[in-house]
C-alpha cells in the first residue's frame, strides 16, 4: 500500500509524538570558541564583556566648536558670547570638531552650528583662526560630547549567554575588543537515505536519483543542525544495521524511506532489533508511516520515502527536533490568507496537509489569493505547489470558500 496513503487513525496523535521524542531530545550543552565573524546564527555559550569602551575617547557628538562651557555662560541673541576660533581651547577660545573627532583636551562641551552666528567681518563657520564667533545659545558640560564609555563601558555585558549572534553583533563584539566567542555546538544529525536502487549520481537503468535527504538536510540546516547526509542504504538488514549504529554517534539520526508496508521496508524492524521504537506511525497525512525511535539513547526518526510526504514529516516531525537539540525556535513559514477553491477532505483524527497553488486571480491589490489542492504527482508537487494547508485532527473536511491560512515553507530563510 502507498506510504503517504494508508489509513492513519491509528497512528500516534502528532502533538503526543512530539512529546514522546522531546523526553529523549535535550539542547546540546558542547561549547566550541569561533571567530565571532563566523559565529552569525550561533547560540552564545558564555557572555560577551568587553575589554575596552565605547568610544574609547571623549569626541564630539556633533558638528560645531569645541568650547569650556563657562565661556558660554549667560549668553543670548541680543547679548551672546564671543568667542576666537583657534586651535587650542583656551579660555575665550573655539575649536572646530566633527562629529565623532576627538574632543580637543581642555574643552568640555561642543555648540552646535545652528547655536552660533558670525560676528565681526562676517566669515563663515569654516572661518580661519583669529576670527570671531557669536555664541547665542549657553552650553553645559558634557553637551554635544559622547563621554568615553557612553555607549559600553570596559567590564560591561553586551551579549548575553543564550542570546543568538545577529548580523550586527559581530561589529558590535569587534568594537569592544571580543574577536572570538564561546558558542554552543550545533548537533550533529545523521541522515541516511533508505531504498533500493537509490542513488546520489546520475541514474543508471532501474535507478532513482536521491532527493529526499538533500531536502530534509536543508531544514536541519535552517533549525541549527549540523548534517552528515550518507549515501543512500539498501534495504536490507545486514546493511541496515551497520548504518544505524554508524550514526549513533550523532545527536539525532534521521532515516528518510523504508517505512511502508511493503516487503522492502524494514528500516523499523532493524531498529526494533537494536532499541525501542516510541510511536510506529503518526496520524499525520501525508506521512502517517513516520516512526520514532530510541536506540542507545539516541532519538531517531524514521520518515516516508515519498518526497511530498518527506516534506511533511519533515517540518512537522524533524525541524522541531533539532531546533530543540540547537536549543532554538524552530523555524516557522510565511504564511499567507486564501480562500479554498475546491473543498480538502480529511480522517477524523488525523492532521492533513494538503499541497496548494495560489491564484491571485487578476492581481488586484489587497485581494485574496484562491487556493487549490496541487494534483499527486510525488516529486513535481513540490515544485508546482505554492504552499500548504493543514487541516486540523478535529476537522473531516474544509470547505470551498472557506478562508484558510497557507504555510509558505521554501519562502523562508
Amino acid at each position: 500500500m502507498d506510504e503517504r496513503r494508508r489509513s492513519t487513525a491509528e497512528g500516534v496523535g502528532l502533538a503526543a509524538a512530539r512529546e514522546r521524542l522531546a523526553d529523549h531530545l535535550a539542547p546540546v550543552d558542547r561549547t566550541e570558541t569561533l571567530p565571532v565573524s563566523t559565529a552569525v546564527g550561533r547560540t552564545l555559550a558564555a557572555p560577551v564583556v568587553a575589554r575596552r569602551p565605547v568610544p574609547g575617547f571623549d569626541q564630539a557628538a556633533r558638528d560645531g566648536f569645541a568650547v569650556r562651557a563657562a565661556d558660554t555662560e549667560g549668553a543670548t541673541e541680543r547679548d551672546p558670547a564671543t568667542l576666537a576660533v583657534g586651535s587650542e581651547p583656551d579660555a575665550g577660545t573655539a575649536v572646530r570638531v566633527d562629529a565623532g573627532r576627538p574632543l580637543p583636551e581642555g574643552a568640555d562641551a561642543v555648540v552646535g552650528l545652528g547655536a552660533l552666528a558670525t560676528a565681526g567681518t562676517g566669515a563663515d563657520l569654516e572661518t580661519v583662526d583669529g576670527a570671531d564667533l557669536s555664541v547665542t545659545d549657553p552650553v553645559e558640560p558634557g553637551e554635544g560630547v559622547r563621554s568615553t564609555g557612553a555607549d559600553v563601558a570596559v567590564e560591561e555585558e553586551v551579549l548575553a549567554a543564550g542570546d543568538r549572534i545577529g548580523p550586527s553583533d559581530p561589529g558590535l563584539c569587534t568594537a569592544v575588543g571580543r574577536t572570538r566567542v564561546e558558542v554552543r555546538q550545533r548537533p550533529t544529525v545523521g541522515i541516511v537515505p533508505v531504498g533500493g536502487g537509490l542513488v546520489g549520481g546520475d541514474p543508471g537503468p532501474g535507478e532513482v536519483v536521491e532527493t529526499d535527504g538533500t531536502t530534509v538536510a536543508e531544514f536541519v540546516e535552517r533549525a541549527g543542525g549540523k548534517v552528515v547526509l550518507r549515501d543512500p542504504v539498501e534495504p536490507d538488514p545486514h546493511a541496515l544495521r551497520p548504518a544505524v549504529e554508524r550514526d549513533l554517534t550523532k545527536d539525532l539520526l534521521v532515516t528518510v524511506g523504508g517505512t511502508g508496508r511493503g516487503e522492502s521496508d524494514r528500516i523499523v524492524d532493524a531498529i526494533a532489533d537494536l532499541g525501542d521504537v516510541l510511536a510506529d506511525g503518526v496520524a499525520l497525512d501525508p506521512a502517517g508511516t513516520t516512526a520514532l525511535s530510541v536506540v542507545r539513547e539516541r532519538p531517531v526518526v524514521s520518515i516516508p520515502g515519498d518526497p511530498v510526504a518527506a516534506f511533511v514529516a519533515t517540518t512537522r516531525v524533524v525541524v522541531p527536533a533539532a531546533a530543540r537539540l540547537a536549543d532554538r525556535e524552530a523555524p516557522e513559514p510565511r504564511t499567507v490568507a486564501a480562500e479554498l477553491g475546491e473543498p480538502v477532505e480529511s480522517e477524523s483524527g488525523v492532521e492533513s496537509i494538503v499541497p496548494v497553488e495560489l491564484d491571485d486571480g487578476e492581481g488586484e491589490e489587497g485581494a485574496t489569493p484562491t487556493a487549490s489542492p496541487v494534483a499527486d504527482e510525488p516529486l513535481s508537487t513540490l515544485a508546482r505547489a505554492d504552499g500548504w494547508v493543514a487541516v486540523g485532527a478535529d476537522r473531516e473536511r474544509a470547505a470551498a470558500g472557506e478562508t484558510v491560512s497557507v504555510e509558505r515553507w521554501e519562502a523562508t530563510v
